[in-house]
């Protein structure tokens, strides 16, 4: 018997097969609702069913009888692809907390969200049909406007949505978060001392990275020995021209102020869409390094990566000149360090085809000596072409791949790709609209109904993490947290010989970071709602404290902090994020 035909269909040819599914299932489902239209006026009046209540439990037991026989192994295989002649791997790991029930509720919600979107919009359009043809009953033209004028409201309606998101969007770049207000007191981080950025350029994952780098005190006093502060390097897309040369001598100059060259360790990250850098990567090479490392992280847009993906390959023409003039200048002051690139998630599209498939050979020919992708979604170059279309296949054109922190831990120091192969951000596909989506291996998988499978695909991205802080678990999802450490030793050649002490500190410094978050958002919240009411009653706060007198000193302190106008570009240590959070809440 010859193999089955696994080979995906082109997008042309899926196009006129999704229409025909489509046209099919709806004529099918037409002539369902004819003959159970003719069933029922065919019935004695006692049994028809006229409370809507009644057609619905009919309904309702139907589909509970159909997927019954959907679940049936001989309909399974009949709906299915053949199944890959390749072992499986592991048992998958579903999200926690999830049941039957919520399952079907959240279906139930979708699925009259949808019906009740389907109604809004034929109403919609028949009102405009007759607002058009001034007649009660609009021929089949004005019906046709009608649905193009309802189609070009939703149109617009979405770009007017999207430019209100963007605009949002850099407003809470420009907003301090509480957490991580104060300017860095110590040189080595960009908007501290010796920076030539400020603080308040950064935007909001810009100061996060900054703010949280570990210092020599913390390091020692995790490993139990004389550390050095790690440098941090963060160049935000407010400081960028455009162009790429003078962009990438911007770049090295700020590594240069740090004293970033100096260190024994430079990686180049790649960050997401909003700025974001994967902080258990750059806390491991801390760890790892005892300080003797730089993390330099250049942005590129502060959208999400949903958003963001359109600007991939400008931003990865633009990172191949930033590892250019990096490595460069490191030869001139360094030529001892070790150079590494890094990228998760959109970066990781970034770091990876900014050189091509022979990215391996090129920037091992600059002077890198390894780097780390972790999660790489589809829309990857690089990743379609060397990726290979066997699970056995561990290692091609300089490029390991590894599935899970098992096969991190058995890789070499180089170029590493750690992504899950059930990582629904990893397989996320807009093709699937129209045709079966692809296995990490790029074999079609699974039933595929259009539209209905992108949708499903589409949720599945949405819940792809399912983050409890200070919790690395195996995850088939987007969250990397629990190989990333492993990864990034074995990646970059470092020792691993204190692995459960780097892990439990990785830990314990991502639940305290969230806590502190989460108090710094909830004072906030709760000075500002002070405020808000002193202004409401006729009280100036800036005023509180004198007219409270010194035996009320005390207890109104805590509302002073809202009332200044200090901005990021004050002294170092200063808190600034209070006041900006204040006007942010009114």
């Amino acid at each position: 018997m010859a193999a089955p035909d696994r080979r995906r269909v082109s997008l042309p040819r899926a196009t006129v097969g999704a229409l025909a599914e489509v046209l099919t299932l709806s004529a099918g489902a037409g002539l369902v609702v004819a003959g159970a239209d003719a069933a029922r006026g065919r019935l004695p009046s006692v049994l028809r069913p006229g409370n809507p209540v009644v057609t619905g439990l009919g309904v309702a037991a139907a589909g509970i009888a159909t997927t019954l026989a959907a679940r049936r192994p001989r309909v399974q295989a009949y709906l299915s692809l053949p199944s890959p002649d390749v072992p499986h791997g592991e048992e998958t790991h579903f999200i926690p907390h999830r049941n039957l029930p919520m399952a079907v509720a959240g279906s139930a919600a979708v699925a009259a969200v949808a019906v009740g979107v389907a109604r809004l919009e034929t109403w919609t359009a028949d009102e405009v049909a007759r607002m058009l043809s001034s007649k009660p009953d609009p021929g089949p033209l004005a019906d046709l406007l009608g649905q193009a004028a309802v189609s070009a409201g939703v149109a617009l309606a979405g770009l007017a949505g999207f430019t209100l998101y963007s605009s949002r969007v850099s407003v809470q770049q420009s907003v301090f978060e509480s957490a991580y207000a104060a300017i860095p007191t110590r040189g080595g981080v960009t908007g501290g001392p010796g920076s030539g950025l400020e603080f308040g350029q950064l935007g909001r994952e810009g100061r996060r990275f900054v703010s949280q780098a570990y210092t020599a005190d913390e390091l020692g006093a995790v490993l139990g020995c004389p550390a050095s502060d790690p440098v941090r390097a963060m160049i935000p897309v407010s400081a960028l021209t455009g162009d790429d040369a003078r962009d990438a001598a911007a770049v090295v100059a700020e590594i240069e102020r740090l004293g970033g060259f100096a260190k024994g360790t430079i990686v180049l990250a790649a960050p997401t869409g909003n700025g974001y850098v994967s902080y258990v990567q750059t806390e491991t090479v801390e760890l790892l390094t005892k300080g003797d490392c730089t993390t330099v992280a250049v942005g590129y847009s502060i959208l999400p990566s949903v958003l963001a993906i359109t600007r991939r390959a400008r931003a990865a023409a633009a990172y191949a000149n930033y590892a250019r003039a990096v490595a460069e200048r490191a030869r001139e002051l360094n030529p001892d360090a070790r150079l590494y690139v890094f990228g998760e998630s959109l970066g990781s599209i970034i770091a990876l085809d900014a050189f091509g498939p022979d990215f391996a050979q090129k920037l091992t020919g600059l002077g890198f000596s390894g780097g780390l992708f972790a999660g790489v979604p589809i829309f990857s170059r690089t990743d379609q072409a060397l990726r290979p279309r066997d699970p056995a296949i561990r290692e091609h054109d300089g490029l390991q791949y590894a599935a899970e922190r098992d096969q991190a831990n058995d890789t070499h120091p180089g170029y590493l790709n750690l992504t899950h192969p059930t990582d629904p951000l990893a397989l996320a596909d807009f093709s699937s609209f129209l045709r079966h989506g692809l296995d990490y291996w790029g074999r079609p998988r699974g039933a595929f109904i259009p539209l209905v499978s992108f949708l499903v695909n589409l949720a599945d991205a949405k819940n792809a993490m399912s983050l409890r802080p200070g919790e690395f678990r195996p995850s088939p999802g987007h969250d990397y947290r629990y190989d990333t450490a492993v990864a990034v030793a074995r990646a970059y050649g470092l020792p691993f010989d204190q692995e459960d002490l780097v892990e439990a500190a990785l830990r314990e410094r991502e639940l305290a970071w969230s806590v502190r978050r989460l108090l710094a958002r909830r004072f906030a919240d709760a000075r500002a709602a002070v405020v808000r009411q002193l202004r409401d009653w006729g009280v100036d706060p800036a005023t509180l404290t004198a007219r409270s007198g010194e035996q009320r000193r005390t207890a109104v302190t805590s509302v002073d902090p809202l009332t200044t106008t200090d901005t990021a570009r004050g002294r170092p240590g200063q808190s600034v994020g209070d006041s900006d959070q204040a006007v942010a809440h009114e």
